[in-house]
């Protein structure tokens, strides 16, 4: 076995893997070389060692502080000073907070460091006489304290897996899409990849996740070179029909296996929806034990975003349904409710609001003429001029519209209500039905204020043509500070193109 020693001074930077790291910390160049002479065979867990060499107190800390996996510290007691030993293992302890390293006290002093009293008040490993140190005492210090180094670094390790299993399941949670949260199981899974005693983050990893649907599994979520595939069914992959079977066995009872260069992953929990994550690994490096760990959260966490997504589907569906009721009754807005909602969604993410908040606003927003069911078809109909009595009565589908969504407990119709409810309030107090003014209308109802206007002059009703989008743009900007919020109508203005058309 090639041994590669230090210079004095000289730390090495690179990590060394196969080997263990053993620092002599020692101010007699003879006691290095006599340590490293003996110990040059020797090996542990099939890995060597690597030495490192320091002449003082604070060389040693200076290296300790650099190279953190040191296994094994042979430290004397008395180098620049009598102490200067002591000294470095309460900095290795206390400053470091290094409680891995196996510390070895050598002194050919006891009288500057009385074993019984170093012993209760310093936090070493072992304490040691260098005269006593025979060729059999030194193998047995350094298995002893190996054993002890290499059980340390697996309960650190198993420890910061566990952390990494619970911020990964709150990353996952934190998604908001469904294919940011299935790509997010495939990114969370490649932070379990194990390299040496190091968990590592694997960038470049290719998987993909799988669902069944309509009795076919369909790549929904993918990483690296699969990307490109989702939407597209296993069987036609071609290098994938091969293990189709394997993945569609109902027999297999197994969660996790390892075939050829994949890691195949299956889960189907409460929600009864088959789904398979695969990931290509040709190295086979994956710390499985973490893995097994993960998939129970990883599973309930799927389970759970399908049954929510289900809900928010049907909600969904139920509110568009009713919206398009509504519309196609007044056959003059043909279409108003499906560009207001599209228009709602992409002036929401322009302000800020996140995807899903963004979703569920196009969504409460196709709601916002939903009080004019309770509107007389001979005042909302009316090809002419309303007089203002009827005018009073059209005033009415706001409150009418916020009494009917109201009534549910859902966020999502929470939202709705009160769009329908000051969508017509007006910027300067003018509107109705509560006359509010500035940002004690809701936000939203700002926002829908604009684009309805807008949509309203650009298309034909009953009782007129549509207006130029330039005619209706000059009326908004006028309209500024009076009508509608004056930051709103200038997101509106810039992005008109991009909120309009998509």
């Amino acid at each position: 076995m090639a041994f590669d020693f230090l210079k004095p001074n000289e730390t090495r930077p690179n990590h060394s893997r196969g080997t263990f790291k053993i620092l002599i910390a020692d101010d007699d160049p003879e006691v290095h070389a006599i340590t490293k002479m003996v110990l040059k065979d020797f090996t542990f867990e099939n890995k060597g060692l690597l030495f490192f060499d320091t002449y003082s107190g604070e060389e040693t800390k200076a290296l300790m502080a650099s190279e953190p996996d040191i296994a094994i510290l042979f430290l004397d007691v008395v180098m620049e000073e009598s102490h200067a030993g002591l000294k470095v293992v309460e900095f290795i302890r206390e400053t470091l907070q290094n409680r891995v390293v196996r510390i070895v006290l050598r002194t050919g002093q006891p009288g500057e460091a009385p074993e019984e009293t170093v012993i209760r008040e310093y936090d070493i490993n072992d304490y040691r006489l260098k005269t006593e140190i025979t060729v059999s005492r030194l193998y047995t210090i350094m298995y002893t304290a190996l054993r002890g180094y290499s059980d340390l670094k697996r309960i650190e390790l198993h420890k910061k897996g566990l952390e990494k299993i619970i911020e990964s399941s709150s990353n996952i949670f934190k998604k908001e899409s469904y294919h940011a949260f299935l790509n997010s199981i495939l990114t969370e899974l490649s932070n379990f990849y194990e390299e040496g005693t190091d968990l590592i983050y694997l960038r470049d990893v290719s998987g993909f996740v799988a669902l069944e649907k309509s009795e076919q599994l369909v790549i929904v979520a993918a990483t690296g070179k699969y990307e490109k595939m989702i939407g597209t069914p296993i069987l036609e992959v071609n290098h994938l029909a091969a293990i189709h079977e394997l993945l569609t066995n109902n027999d297999s009872d197994k969660q996790m296996e390892i075939i050829d260069d994949w890691y195949i992953i299956r889960s189907s929990g409460s929600s009864d929806q088959k789904n398979i994550i695969l990931i290509e690994d040709p190295h086979k490096v994956f710390d499985v034990e973490l893995i097994k760990l993960f998939l129970t959260n990883y599973s309930v966490a799927l389970d759970n975003y399908i049954l929510n997504n289900m809900i928010y589907e049907t909600q969904r569906e139920i509110i568009i349904t009713l919206g398009e009721v509504v519309e196609k009754h007044f056959d003059e807005t043909s279409n108003h409710v499906n560009r207001m909602s599209e228009m709602m969604y992409r002036f929401a993410k322009l302000v800020g609001y996140p995807h899903m908040e963004a979703e569920m606003i196009k969504v409460g927003s196709t709601l916002h003429d939903v009080g004019k069911i309770g509107i007389p078809d001979s005042i909302l109909k009316k090809p002419g001029k309303l007089t203002p009595e009827e005018f009073k009565v059209i005033m009415k589908h706001t409150v009418i519209g916020h009494k009917i969504l109201s009534r549910s407990d859902l966020e999502i119709i929470k939202l709705a209500s009160d769009i329908a409810l000051n969508h017509h309030e007006k910027y300067d107090g003018s509107g109705y039905p509560d006359g509010l003014s500035g940002e004690n209308i809701p936000k939203l109802a700002r926002m829908l204020a604009i684009l309805d206007v807008f949509d309203a002059m650009t298309h034909q009703r009953v009782y007129k043509d549509a207006a130029p989008e330039l005619d209706a743009l000059r009326y908004i900007e006028d309209q500024s500070g009076r009508h509608f919020d004056p930051e709103l109508v200038a997101v509106f203005i810039e992005n008109l193109e991009h909120i309009t058309k998509g």
